[in-house]
């Protein structure tokens, strides 16, 4: 049996749907409501000497300014490396040589059937001529501080973790203190040796 769902409140970033009482197949006797929104992507970018590239967000939800990985929506007809790759240069103003798709990841079983996708962005640098659209101000920090801020629990995207223990089970190597040459080597082995991919 599938629920039908129905709108009940509509933004131009995501909706809000419900399933009337009886309806779902745990047969909740309450309302039940799930958010919808498009794909998104999530990107850990390393730039060419391997410092990593964060952006300061002003999350309302939190009060407060917070250091992520770039990250956003997937837009109608787009790519999954076209959407991240614009992500990356709209938050950061930034173009990588390579990327790596890692895998994909659901964040809020409970609320939403989306998947957000893990990529490795590696040999990130400044796009020529380009003006970027979004305000936040970037970061390009140490791996070894990027570690020391999700030890000291003040690292809040938590949930892009889980790519890059993706990416160390998958590649035998952890991203935040492997020496760079060795996430590259790595990377272009998972592309079947091209490490154009």
């Amino acid at each position: 049996m599938t629920a039908e769902f129905k709108t009940v409140f509509r933004t131009p970033w995501f909706e809000i749907r419900t399933v009337d009482p009886g309806e779902e197949p745990s047969g909740t006797t309450e309302p039940y409501y799930v958010v919808v929104r498009p794909s998104g992507v999530i990107a850990f970018v390393l730039d060419r000497e391997g410092a990593v590239v964060l952006v300061e967000q002003y999350r309302p939800p939190l009060g407060r300014v917070t250091l992520e990985m770039p990250a956003g929506s997937v837009d109608a007809g787009e790519t999954l490396e076209t959407a991240v790759a614009r992500e990356v240069l709209e938050e950061t103003g930034l173009v990588c040589e390579h990327w790596h798709l890692i895998a994909p990841c659901r964040l809020a079983l409970q609320r939403e059937d989306v998947v957000d996708h893990f990529f490795v962005g590696l040999g990130a640098h400044e796009a020529e001529g380009f003006q970027r659209t979004e305000r936040g101000t970037v970061q390009f920090l140490p791996r070894s501080e990027l570690l020391d801020l999700v030890k000291s629990h003040r690292f809040d995207q938590t949930a892009a973790l889980g790519g890059l223990y993706v990416a160390e089970k998958l590649f035998g190597i952890d991203l935040l203190t492997a020496d760079l040459a060795c996430i590259q080597s790595a990377m272009a082995t998972s592309a079947g040796g091209d490490p154009g991919n």
